[in-house]
């Protein structure tokens, strides 16, 4: 796999707990490449005009069964978007400002979905991810794997986290089958622990990736 980061300036642990909007304005650019699409993509922070692009994708009602949350929101509802998508559920994550990330294939258009650092734990150095490929025509290609991987790797390398998390529904077999394949492993299963939009009450697996059990894909 080859990558390759491009950032303002370092980042340092002060600078995560600076305010969201400064986090909007630093753009970090970090490139992924795809050798099936023969082409590269970038993750970097989203401008407010990028999460309405987001946020028209997401009227999506397949997306709240993938998701657990209602994925429907008003174009300028996007403090309410970053929010919902920035949820976090493990026992040491923290209220913390979220690190959102716009999943680009040209770094001048509009994303095709976000990945999102959550819950960070500064102290345990500790995180949680979330993603979701809100554009239909690119899932399911690998963007989804791609993304977690460059964004793990960013976590790990650049800013010393230990221990990253994901809770996923278990009903989500396809999203919990691409993060056993990058190494996480299954914490628990937390059952009927969920409020679902519908009101009903749905099964989670948290699931954990820790730093020195990448060495075998990165």
């Amino acid at each position: 796999m080859t990558t390759k980061i491009s950032v303002v300036k370092p980042i340092s642990f002060e600078w995560l707990n600076s305010s969201y909007n400064r986090i909007m304005n630093e753009r970090i650019l970090l490139e992924q490449e795809h050798k099936a699409a023969g082409s590269k993509f970038f993750l970097a922070s989203m401008a407010n005009s990028h999460v309405k692009h987001l946020i028209k994708l997401a009227q999506d009602e397949s997306l709240i069964d993938l998701l657990g949350w209602n994925t429907f929101f008003n174009p300028d509802e996007t403090e309410e978007f970053i929010e919902a998508i920035s949820s976090y559920a493990f026992p040491y994550s923290r209220k913390s400002q979220p690190l959102p990330f716009g999943i680009y294939l040209n770094k001048d258009n509009f994303p095709i979905g976000y990945v999102v650092l959550k819950g960070l734990n500064m102290d345990l150095l500790t995180t949680e991810i979330g993603i979701a490929i809100m554009d239909k025509k690119y899932r399911n290609k690998g963007y989804g794997t791609l993304a977690l991987k460059r964004l793990i790797l960013y976590a790990f390398q650049e800013l010393h986290i230990q221990t990253i998390g994901a809770v996923i529904l278990l009903s989500n077999n396809r999203s919990i089958n691409m993060f056993k394949n990058l190494d996480f492993v299954v914490r628990e299963i937390m059952y009927k622990s969920w409020p679902m939009p519908n009101g009903e009450l749905a099964d989670m697996v948290l699931m954990e990736l820790k730093n020195d059990n990448i060495t075998a894909w990165k």
